[in-house]
């Protein structure tokens, strides 16, 4: 069972993450109901919305970007414990700091090289297919998520080492 810490989610970080994942689960809920209406329009009347794949393939990679914050908070992310199963809790307590402080580089530096190819498409003017949608600016969404998957990274590095306990 995932432990669910209330102090994580009165922060701002944790407030933050909430709003993205809501945000998210509303794109996740305006994408089902353009792919319903395509289907239904494609099956009764021959005509699909033009452009539903594209706007389904950039809505899905917003939202699963917008999911993120809130997933690390929560613990949610696939955790093999094969080698950590009967492991003392110190050794715990030194390997879940460990991976936070390994999540928070990587995310912050995912961060930043999507920022940087977010540069680039829009320097390119990189558009999709069908509706000539610019790309550039589904990228800013993957950048201020893994920002704040990065800062919600500091929080709970500084809750764990300040001696709080961030469960």
């Amino acid at each position: 069972m995932i432990k669910f810490n209330a102090d994580i989610h009165r922060s701002l970080v944790g407030r933050l993450s909430s709003l993205f994942a809501l945000t998210g689960g509303f794109i996740m809920l305006m994408l089902a109901v353009t792919t319903v209406a395509s289907i239904i329009g494609r099956t009764t009347i021959g005509q699909s919305i033009e452009g539903d794949y594209e706007i389904t393939e950039m809505g899905l990679a917003m939202a699963v970007f917008l999911f993120l914050p809130e997933c690390y908070l929560r613990k949610g992310h696939v955790i093999v414990d094969l080698f950590t199963a009967h492991c003392k809790p110190s050794t715990l307590r030194f390997l879940d700091t460990f991976s936070d402080v390994i999540f928070t580089l990587v995310a912050f530096t995912f961060a930043y090289r999507m920022s940087l190819s977010g540069f680039e498409a829009k320097e390119y003017l990189e558009q999709s297919m069908l509706l000539e949608l610019p790309t550039w600016w589904t990228f800013i969404v993957g950048v201020v998520s893994m920002t704040l998957c990065g800062l919600c990274g500091l929080y709970k590095l500084s809750t764990s080492l300040c001696g709080g306990n961030h469960e």
